[in-house]
């Protein structure tokens, strides 16, 4: 169950007015960079332990092309966000972003030892939810006669849809580090965060709500 929903990393309720369509551009566009994710992810060339670094990269670059991790980190972190100097900010992005990136390419690996046979045709992306400038994208997993709702969040910046939030099976990653980051903060300093950041320690991953 752990790793399972980690495969799915790596975020509209109540609109007013909206459209739905099954596909769409901001779909293709997303499901471009999904499917090269994988591909890297899964290329016998960066399989051993002296290509990670370089695989990693190009993870990094293909993730920037569609993830908007200061939008990511400005949500997350909530009103938390104003209290820090603009110099704190662009440290909180970098760190946030490194925070996810190994935590959730770590368990990725892992689930693709597990599940050789996992392909880009296990994802299907059912609509598009579109309302101004806010888009979600749906999708599911297949997994082992299961679907894994995982949505995509997405905001239009200048005509660049980029993604801001993942919702796992219910469950935003924003809102889900945003509660475990105002219990550091209530007990702790902004550094004390940083520092959790880079060790991981006492962070979770998005749970399924019981």
């Amino acid at each position: 169950m752990f790793v399972r929903k980690i495969i799915v990393c790596a975020c509209a309720a109540g609109l007013l007015f909206t459209s739905q369509a099954r596909a769409g551009k901001v779909t293709d566009d997303l499901r471009v960079i999904v499917d090269k994710t994988l591909e890297i992810m899964k290329d016998p060339a960066y399989a051993g332990p002296e290509k990670k670094e370089e695989r990693n990269k190009q993870i990094h670059a293909v993730a920037d092309k569609k993830f908007d991790w200061e939008e990511m980190a400005r949500r997350t972190l909530g009103p938390h966000w104003k209290e820090i100097t603009p110099a704190e900010q662009k440290e909180f992005i970098e760190i946030f972003k490194d925070f996810l990136e190994r935590t959730y390419i770590s368990k990725i690996d892992l689930f693709l030892k597990e599940s050789k046979d996992f392909t880009v045709k296990n994802i299907s992306y059912s609509k598009e939810i579109q309302d101004g400038k806010y888009t979600m994208v749906e999708s599911k997993i297949a997994m082992h006669e299961e679907e894994i709702p995982l949505n995509y969040k997405l905001i239009d910046k200048n005509g660049n849809w980029v993604v801001y939030d993942l919702t796992i099976e219910g469950v935003g990653l924003v809102a889900n580090y945003r509660t475990q980051f105002n219990e550091i903060l209530g007990g702790s300093s902004f550094k004390g965060l940083i520092e959790k950041l880079k060790s991981k320690e006492g962070l979770s991953i998005v749970e399924k709500k019981p």
